[in-house]
């Protein structure tokens, strides 16, 4: 007795049978199909549906079945998801290697140091202005840095006044990533830069809280919060890390 074997593939239907017959794309060739005997679906067909083909041994037809949507979605989430997690393991790996690289080369104190300046430059709260007992305006110190407050128009859009300020605090907090891959005794210096430009915003803020708020005196609603001094920390303990310039002048061979 010979066993009819059969196996299923995707397909899709480019023609719709009307006085010729339909036809199919699968696995890149192109298949003639009527509806008589094979079509198993509901559903008339149409260009474009996805469908499950059966065939035999031979490669005969035998059945054309219509796939269900919400099944194709499911499978195109299950794939697509597979896919970002394949790519979050691939960067997460890229990730730990860079990080590890550049324990390596600037220490891990020095890492951690560099790193939370970042976090504090950019999202950590640096200041406010309150009013009423109610937070009013919130400023991270990169936004800070960009903010005339003395300026209507710059409080409505804060973080885009200053350009220059703003790029050479941007330079500062690279700096340290840098200073490693600097061959010579002065690189150790560059740990200093987000600190110097700290202290550089830091003048500059202080007389533009001055010349704007400073008529209100004891009511002046600006206030510096604890993210300013979490930066400012971070800036010092990488500071610190500049000794080892004055140390390397001294001992060229070290």
């Amino acid at each position: 007795m010979n066993a009819t074997m059969s196996h299923k593939l995707r397909g899709a239907v480019i023609k719709v049978p009307d006085a010729t017959p339909g036809i199919l794309a699968i696995s890149g060739r192109q298949q003639a199909f009527s509806l008589d005997g094979v079509w198993r679906s509901a559903v008339a067909p149409a260009p474009n549906q996805t469908v499950e083909v059966e065939l035999d041994n031979a490669g005969t037809l035998v059945s054309v079945t219509v796939l269900d949507q919400q099944q194709l979605v499911q499978e195109r989430l299950t794939a697509l998801g597979g896919v970002a997690q394949e790519q979050g393991k691939q960067i997460a790996a890229q990730l730990q290697r860079l990080l590890s690289a550049l324990a390596a080369r600037m220490g891990m104190a020095t890492l951690a140091a560099a790193v939370l300046v970042w976090i504090a430059w950019y999202l950590l709260p640096a200041a406010g202005i309150s009013g009423g007992g109610e937070d009013i305006a919130s400023f991270s110190f990169h936004t800070l840095l960009g903010t005339n407050l003395a300026d209507q128009s710059s409080l409505m859009a804060p973080g885009h006044s200053r350009v220059m300020l703003r790029y050479l605090g941007f330079f500062a907090i690279v700096a340290p990533f840098a200073a490693p891959f600097i061959k010579t005794p002065w690189s150790r210096f560059l740990n200093a830069a987000p600190l110097a430009v700290t202290l550089i915003g830091w003048i500059v803020i202080h007389e533009n809280v001055a010349s704007g708020l400073g008529q209100l005196g004891a009511d002046n609603p600006f206030a510096f919060k604890w993210g300013f001094y979490v930066l400012l920390v971070a800036c010092l303990a990488l500071a610190s890390r500049a000794q080892g310039w004055l140390d390397a002048t001294k001992n060229p061979a070290q």
